[in-house]
């Protein structure tokens, strides 16, 4: 079992409640009875208490649906916890496989193995965001082909392409990012004298963010028209939790509208899309889009 570990009763009860329609407490208990964990109605109001307190998912009854949900205003970050539920659901399954045999690996193909270079890292980082203290470390730039040592407060994890970074203040208050794969020799030292509240304004634009870096000023509204085709790959995988999708029009494509700011990871995703997007607004992403596109067909004439 990994060291993080829920209970299966609760991951199958919280899984059960966010993918439900309101179930009520009967079909709450039916579910994890027939997962062989026979409970009472009782017992499912001390599993909503600890999973209150353990978890911070405030599990309520909606008395005009007649039923419960996730209260995501009340709740930590529920796309988050969902998406931690979903790595340590996986860590068990590859524990569990390799205690058993050690063939389980034989099955499974890994995008890229480096992409994991620098996990080791990501245990300190947490313990010094956990007890508000400084990290010291090494980073490497690849461009320069150097090495420098950096002091900062670090603040967030955060994950993007399967890559983890570190956010944190440095000492004159600057924001910066990190790739913990070229990071080495970090060291945890003294308590913090930066307060994390101070830092919470530009923390929350990554909020609206598609990947690492963000702008200043207000995120924006961006409207694309996508392919019916492919908004069923973004209803599976949003770009951005702010998406949303319209109905489609008569030509059997969506408006899809976002709340970012339109960085360079945004404006790779789009033109990931190809030829199954049109950028509606605004109009100076859509005209960068184009200037974009027409470099890259120059690219191909004879």
């Amino acid at each position: 079992m990994s060291k993080y570990s829920i209970p299966l009763s609760f991951q199958s009860l919280i899984q059960f409640v966010h993918d439900k329609n309101y179930p009520n407490k009967n079909e709450i208990i039916g579910h994890l009875i027939d997962r062989d964990n026979s409970i009472s109605g009782r017992t499912l109001e001390r599993y909503f208490a600890r999973i209150r307190a353990d978890l911070g998912l405030e599990i309520e009854y909606n008395h005009q649906e007649k039923g419960y949900f996730i209260n995501e205003e009340k709740s930590v970050k529920v796309e988050s916890f969902f998406k931690f539920l979903e790595i340590i659901q996986v860590a068990d399954i590859f524990s569990n496989s390799l205690m058993n045999s050690n063939t389980i690996l034989e099955y499974v193909s890994f995008d890229d193995s480096k992409n994991f270079k620098g996990i080791e890292n990501l245990k300190d980082i947490l313990i010094a965001i956990k007890e508000h203290k400084e990290i010291s470390f090494l980073h490497e730039n690849y461009e320069q082909k150097s090495k420098k040592e950096y002091t900062i407060t670090p603040l967030i994890l955060k994950e993007y392409l399967n890559r983890w970074y570190v956010v944190g203040a440095t000492r004159n208050n600057e924001i910066r990012t990190f790739g913990i794969d070229r990071i080495s020799d970090i060291e945890i030292n003294k308590l913090s004298n930066k307060k994390r509240q101070d830092y919470e304004k530009r923390l929350s634009k990554f909020n609206h963010t598609v990947g690492l870096t963000y702008g200043e000023g207000e995120p924006e509204k961006v409207s694309l028209l996508v392919d019916e085709l492919h908004v069923k790959y973004m209803r599976s995988l949003p770009l951005h939790p702010s998406q949303v999708i319209h109905p489609k029009n008569k030509d059997n494509k969506h408006q899809v509208d976002f709340d970012v700011y339109v960085n360079y990871e945004f404006k790779t995703q789009i033109l990931k899309i190809g030829s199954e997007v049109e950028v509606l607004s605004p109009m100076h992403l859509r005209d960068e889009i184009v200037k974009i596109l027409k470099v890259s067909l120059k690219n191909y004439r004879n």
